[in-house]
């Protein structure tokens, strides 16, 4: 008897296939077959042969599709909030969500008011400390309204709601994410004046408008942003703040998609660096 086995995928210990042929039926003698038996025999060989190529590839595809699965998991994980991961595995979305497509999203910005003056006279060590805290609590704030964490540039960060798909009420959540972070501050900072530390304040500024979302770059450097104007209206009406005596700052487009019971005050027709056309803003009082 003559017996072909074929180990499918080791890794996994997947049962072998074996496939058996009399040993007379391959190998002949020439006193003892024709041409047609020996046909035959070739042909059965080769399905047996085929059979087992076919298997392997089989199970090889399912190796493939779990590690494909488990590299998009992670991909998916590393920038979005667990919910909204969640939402997006449910909709078989996987990593074609990362793809780069246009839609209109809401853009946040937030930076630490005289970060260089409170980082000046630190250690390298504690100044790192500082931002890791706050950059936990922003974090946080982002991730319980539906966020996405896009980069942290210093002591800022950026974040979009509505990608990598639209809850709707994507404006929104921005605004309310910006109260909470305020919120959030508020009681870091009492337990950071209890330690005689210094108070900690930041800005905020919110837009939105349609952006290009998706990863960027190349395989070397993969990075999931958002790239438009949108984004860079957003940065610059964040550093606006200072200018205007206010720790937010919001744009019409986004006022008019939300509702809130903040005091406001409205900015008409403001120059913004970088933008020839002036626009029109919004100020909020957060207590």
């Amino acid at each position: 008897m003559f017996v072909l086995s074929i180990n499918l995928i080791p890794a996994l210990q997947s049962a072998e296939v074996y496939f058996s042929v009399a040993k007379t039926d391959i190998f002949f003698d020439n006193n003892a077959i024709n041409r047609t038996t020996f046909m035959r025999n070739i042909l059965t060989f080769s399905m047996v042969i085929g059979v087992g190529i076919a298997i392997l590839w089989q199970e090889n595809q399912h190796v493939v599709a779990a590690a494909e699965f488990e590299k998009n998991n992670a991909a998916l994980g590393k920038y979005f909030s667990p919910e909204v991961k969640k939402e997006v595995e449910k909709a078989g979305l996987g990593v074609t969500a990362l793809e780069p497509r246009a839609m209109p999203i809401a853009v946040l910005f937030t930076d630490i008011e005289g970060f260089t003056e409170i980082a000046e006279p630190m250690q390298s060590r504690d100044v790192l400390g500082l931002l890791s805290e706050y950059q936990s609590l922003m974090v946080s704030a982002i991730f319980d309204h539906r966020g996405t964490v896009d980069k942290f540039i210093g002591d800022a960060v950026m974040a979009n709601f509505g990608t990598p798909q639209s809850h709707g009420n994507d404006a929104q959540n921005a605004f309310d994410c910006a109260v909470s972070m305020h919120r959030k501050l508020a009681i870091w900072n009492e337990r950071r004046i209890k330690a005689g530390l210094p108070e900690i304040k930041h800005r905020a500024g919110i837009h939105y408008g349609d952006c290009v979302v998706g990863n960027v770059g190349n395989e070397q450097r993969l990075e999931y942003s958002v790239i438009g104007d949108t984004v860079n209206v957003a940065s610059r009406i964040c550093s606006l703040c200072k200018d205007v005596d206010t720790n937010f700052i919001i744009t019409s487009e986004l006022a008019k998609r939300i509702t809130h019971r903040e005091f406001s005050k409205e900015l008409r027709k403001q120059s913004i660096r970088g933008k020839r056309k002036k626009i029109d803003l919004v100020k909020i009082y957060l207590s």
